[in-house]
């Protein structure tokens, strides 16, 4: 269902998350040359699964609990990204605006986690009161 607010905040990050997969430089040498992240097979690999996931959970909105295991895995995976870009680049290369920008769609999946949860808790309590 898309008019809820944690299915437009998994898009947002899956939209984002292709953004800086294909456009945004994440690394950058003395000389101005710069690398984007679907350079690099490892971080590409789970920045894609993380897409995947994020994806794939707008389709969960009636079963609650996988969306809410779906994204927890998909910002598992942007933080698995995250390291690897840190722990592979060499000497020569320093981290670019493209791999700092892998925070936001980081928050977005915590801010649908969170409304996620919210809106189990509000499904919960309706069926107490019946």
């Amino acid at each position: 269902m898309i008019q809820r607010v944690q299915s437009l905040f998994l898009f947002f990050s899956a939209i984002l998350s292709l953004v800086i997969l294909f456009y945004a430089p994440v690394m950058i040498n003395t000389e101005g040359e710069t690398v984007l992240i679907k350079n690099l097979q490892f971080p590409a690999l789970f920045l894609l699964l993380s897409i995947l996931l994020s994806i794939y959970s707008i389709f969960q909105f009636k079963n609650r609990i996988k969306q809410l295991k779906l994204v927890s895995f998909a910002r598992v995976s942007i933080t698995v990204s995250f390291f690897l870009l840190i722990f592979n680049r060499d000497d020569l290369y320093d981290i670019y605006y493209g791999g700092i920008l892998l925070i936001i769609p980081y928050v977005i999946l915590l801010l649908s986690a969170y409304f996620i949860k919210k809106d189990e808790k509000l499904v919960r309590s309706a069926d107490r009161i019946r």
